[in-house]
């Protein structure tokens, strides 16, 4: 399994973030129209370490984790849904995954619908982007 498997297994069979957003776990962009709460995933930076016999067997790589609810404690609560689990070492198919660091966490949001900015008519969902540094072996 490699790292995009495993990061999306990890989330949806932990039984507090399955309940929150069921499914609605993505990478890259959350499909229009799909119902919140709802997680999207993106790789920021997957340095691979080498040394003089090729690649290292462990790197960190910076993942980006977006919670996304229809109000701000929504959110918060599946921030920390998602912090609990990918904190923790865990194997799944083979595929090791170490500590996981929370480098940053931000509030953000956007308005859909009708306009597109936060003086329009349409509807504000929030976001709680948080920052893992996610120490894993392999691909």
């Amino acid at each position: 399994m490699d790292f995009y498997g495993g990061v999306t297994t990890r989330l949806l069979t932990d039984p507090a973030v399955s309940c929150i957003v069921d499914q609605r776990v993505n990478w890259g962009l959350r499909p229009q129209g799909e119902l919140l709460p709802a997680v999207t995933l993106q790789v920021v930076s997957d340095p691979r370490p080498v040394h003089l016999k090729g690649f290292d067997g462990a790197r960190a790589t910076r993942l980006q984790c977006d919670c996304w609810a229809e109000t701000m404690m929504q959110a918060l609560a599946l921030a920390r849904a998602v912090i609990a689990v990918l904190k923790n070492p865990a194997t799944v198919s083979g595929k090791k995954f170490g500590n996981a660091l929370v480098d940053g966490q931000r509030d953000l949001g956007e308005t859909v619908g009708s306009g597109g900015d936060a003086q329009s008519s349409g509807t504000f969902i929030h976001r709680q982007s948080v920052d893992f540094i996610v120490w894993h072996r392999g691909d």
